[in-house]
């Protein structure tokens, strides 16, 4: 039951997101609804089939396996894997500041004020005058996309072999990992906050899950001020979402004026609104006021911040397809092309060419159109199948033969996953894209067939 449990979790994720696009509280005016429910029946079950070939074929990736030794490994590369996550963290800070300098100097100053006014830095963020003053360093972003993956080894590290580690690499090494909340409330957003509060949470579950029933217990008790931690940030990331979105978005009102704004672009009818908030839920959570109106709210605007993708999808869904070369998939590789290159792919995706009824850059498109930018939405089905195989290969190395390579792609996956409905979270990014990228050729490279090919290799 253990080896299906991220199959059935996924599926019921995925389908409960469904169910909350169809039936929550939001009114979402669907296109193309017959296209968008027959894609995704067919995305969840090329899943599961994925899923299962490679719960059949698993004996490739843990024949001969072995359980390598997280103290051994932290040991030995502790402090390296320090300095690099030292050196992504300040990049990053400076990348999503727009700042001068990579050393954050208003650091302090600039965190109170997120707390307290989460959208001033936030609307400068997106002001012409930032992105004015901001200049790109394309070595120093090669460096960047190089060295990403340190900072969730780093955290990996941390959960794995805290109660051997000294008091000083518990607290360097938890300032590091934290850093990026203290960037992502410097300038209001909450993606870093979520993608720390996912990666220690997942890390934590999938060492709890692989250690043995017999020493589960001891692992638990000698990590429970991490795991305190990482309650805390978990709760704060929540709390965090709740006050930027009411701040920004204005609470219920957000998706009548949001459904008015882009209702706009198309006609000026009040029935042109693609997205409104329900009547029914809207009176109630009026008359109830409140705790029951705060909930009402998180509640509204959660749900648009998680399921608008889906909306993008089924505006997309009877588009003709013009494939992007596999490119398609990634704004940032888009956007690198189209700067460095002088090679615009936008125009062939399938978010520019919905760019007049549902913003490519203000609005967000779930993953399944991202990926239909390289093969259609027919395609997508070949994308999930891999998606499923992936996951369950990943998820059974890391089980049965504690792969450290397996164990760190786990946060990175349920990143994906989990944002699956609202975009395509993890190849959008450099850090996240350049960090499953390393993760899945060291989880490849770690396998029973790549060692005898180093092996081989060695004796020539």
């Amino acid at each position: 039951m253990l080896m299906w449990a991220p199959c059935i979790a996924i599926l019921l994720y995925l389908i409960s997101s469904l169910m909350l696009f169809k039936f929550g509280p939001i009114d979402w005016a669907v296109h193309n609804e017959g296209e968008f429910w027959a894609f995704n029946a067919l995305y969840l079950s090329m899943f599961s089939v994925g899923y299962a070939v490679a719960h059949w074929r698993r004996h490739w990736w843990t024949a001969g396996g072995f359980a390598q030794s997280p103290r051994n490994f932290t040991e030995r590369f502790f402090w390296p894997v320090w300095f690099c996550a030292v050196v992504v963290v300040l990049i990053a800070h400076r990348n999503l500041t727009l700042g001068p300098s990579y050393i954050p100097t208003t650091l302090l100053s600039d965190f109170i004020t997120g707390l307290i006014t989460p959208e001033k830095g936030y609307i400068y963020k997106l002001s012409a005058e930032a992105n004015a003053n901001f200049s790109g360093n394309p070595p120093v972003t090669a460096l960047y996309g190089a060295l990403s993956f340190s900072k969730l080894v780093l955290v990996y590290m941390l959960v794995s072999d805290w109660s051997g580690l000294s008091r000083l690499k518990k607290i360097l090494g938890l300032a590091v990992a934290i850093f990026p909340i203290l960037s992502g409330v410097s300038v209001g957003t909450n993606k870093p906050i979520f993608d720390v509060a996912f990666t220690f949470l997942f890390l934590i579950l999938a060492c709890v899950v692989i250690t043995p029933h017999v020493a589960r217990l001891a692992f638990i008790k000698s990590r429970l001020v991490l795991i305190g931690i990482t309650v805390l940030i978990v709760l704060f990331s929540v709390a965090y979402f709740q006050h930027t979105m009411s701040v920004r978005a204005g609470g219920l009102e957000y998706a009548d004026r949001l459904g008015l704004s882009v209702g706009a672009e198309v006609a000026s009818a009040e029935e042109a609104r693609p997205v409104a908030v329900k009547p029914a839920f809207k009176k109630y959570c009026d008359i109830s006021g409140g705790v029951v109106l705060k909930g009402c709210e998180l509640l509204s605007i959660g749900t648009i911040y998680l399921t608008q993708g889906y909306y993008g999808m089924s505006l997309s869904a009877d588009i003709p397809f013009e494939t992007t070369y596999g490119l398609g998939h990634s704004k940032f590789i888009i956007d690198a092309l189209r700067n460095y290159l002088d090679v615009d792919l936008g125009p062939r995706t399938f978010q520019q060419k919905i760019d007049d009824r549902w913003s490519a850059e203000a609005q967000w498109h779930s993953a399944y159109s991202q990926w239909a930018n390289d093969v259609g939405f027919l395609g997508v089905a070949l994308v999930m199948f891999a998606v499923g195989f992936y996951v369950c290969a990943i998820w059974t190395s890391a089980l049965t033969t504690h792969n450290m390579a397996a164990v760190c792609n786990i946060p990175v996956l349920a990143i994906l996953i989990f944002f699956i409905p609202a975009n395509n979270q993890v190849f959008n990014q450099l850090e996240s894209l350049a960090t499953f990228i390393v993760l899945l050729i060291t989880w490849l490279g770690s396998l029973p067939m790549g060692t005898r090919v180093r092996t081989f290799l060695r004796a020539k």
